[in-house]
C-alpha cells in the first residue's frame, strides 16, 4: 500500500480511547442551554401566536443576568393567556410566565427518538 492510498479518519480513530465518563460529560455539556439571541416583542408575539394556533410545544428562554448561566429551557404547551401572563403546561405542572420576561421563544417541531 502506497502512502498516497492512506486515508486518515481524523478523530474517529481516537474515539475508542475516550473513557465512557468523559464521553457522557461531553454529551451532557453539549445539551446545556446557551444564551439565544434576544427577540423583539413583536417577534415573540408572532411565534407565540403560531404556537397557540398549531397547539404545538413552545421552547422558552427567560431573561436573567447576562453573567449567569442560562436556566434550562421551559418546554411545554400553552394552556392559557391571562393579560400579560402566559400559562405553560410543563409535565404535570402549570408554570406562569410574565410575557415581558421572555427572551427567546420557538415552536418545537417533532423530535425523533433517535435525534435525542
Amino acid at each position: 500500500m502506497a502512502s498516497s492510498d492512506y486515508h486518515d479518519r481524523g478523530m474517529k480513530k481516537w474515539g475508542g480511547f475516550l473513557l465512557s465518563e468523559h464521553t457522557a460529560k461531553m454529551e451532557a455539556e453539549s445539551r446545556l442551554p446557551t444564551w439565544e439571541k434576544p427577540m423583539d416583542q413583536e417577534s415573540i408575539y408572532r411565534v407565540l401566536h403560531q404556537v397557540i394556533q398549531h397547539r404545538a410545544v413552545a421552547v422558552i428562554q427567560l431573561y436573567k443576568e447576562e453573567e449567569e448561566a442560562p436556566d434550562a429551557y421551559i418546554e411545554g404547551r400553552i394552556v392559557a393567556v391571562e393579560g400579560d401572563w402566559l400559562h405553560v403546561q410543563v409535565g404535570n405542572n402549570v408554570q406562569v410566565i410574565d410575557l415581558e420576561m421572555i427572551r427567546f421563544v420557538k415552536e418545537r417541531g417533532y423530535q425523533k427518538w433517535y435525534e435525542k
